[in-house]
């Protein structure tokens, strides 16, 4: 009995494991694409973070709850550093959900460019679309009613 339920928590594992979505590497055209507020029908958050950024890790703890209690919050994250499967270990550890996005083979400035041209470089960074054509960007750590009034919800 003890060997079956350890096979079976390995395998409820390896599901896990693999129901997370794989990363994508992100080019300017993508992040054209990705910031344009047209594009997004329902409130969504994009979180700029990288591996190193405690405060980026606060913020992703935050939206993932919120994205957990409301099924029509998207959730898209950007790595801001190249593209590695290391990456996925601290979004798995938090239980983030939704599309994940690194920096792709071009030059990082102009990623962060085609992302927002207002940008310096500052993290945590998060985009937030109210699903009506509203877009705002946000430097630093957010709170719950602050996320809540920038989305409108």
């Amino acid at each position: 009995m003890r060997h079956f339920c350890l096979l079976l928590l390995l395998v409820l594992a390896c599901m896990k494991a693999a129901a997370a979505e794989p990363f994508l590497a992100l080019d300017r055209q993508g992040a054209r694409s990705l910031v344009d507020a047209n594009s997004h029908a329902l409130p969504t958050i994009i979180a700029l973070w990288s591996s190193d950024c405690s405060h980026c890790k606060n913020n992703l703890k935050l939206f993932a709850r919120m994205a957990a209690a409301n099924p029509r919050l998207r959730l898209i994250t950007i790595a801001v550093e190249p593209l590695s499967e290391e990456l996925a270990v601290p979004l798995d550890r938090l239980g983030i959900p939704g599309a994940r996005y690194a920096y792709g083979p071009e030059s990082p400035d102009a990623l962060a460019h085609a992302l927002d041209p207002k940008w310096r470089g500052e993290l945590p960074r998060t985009l937030l679309f109210d699903g009506n054509g509203g877009k705002e960007a946000v430097s630093g750590v957010m709170d719950e009613q602050g996320v809540r009034r920038h989305l409108r919800l």
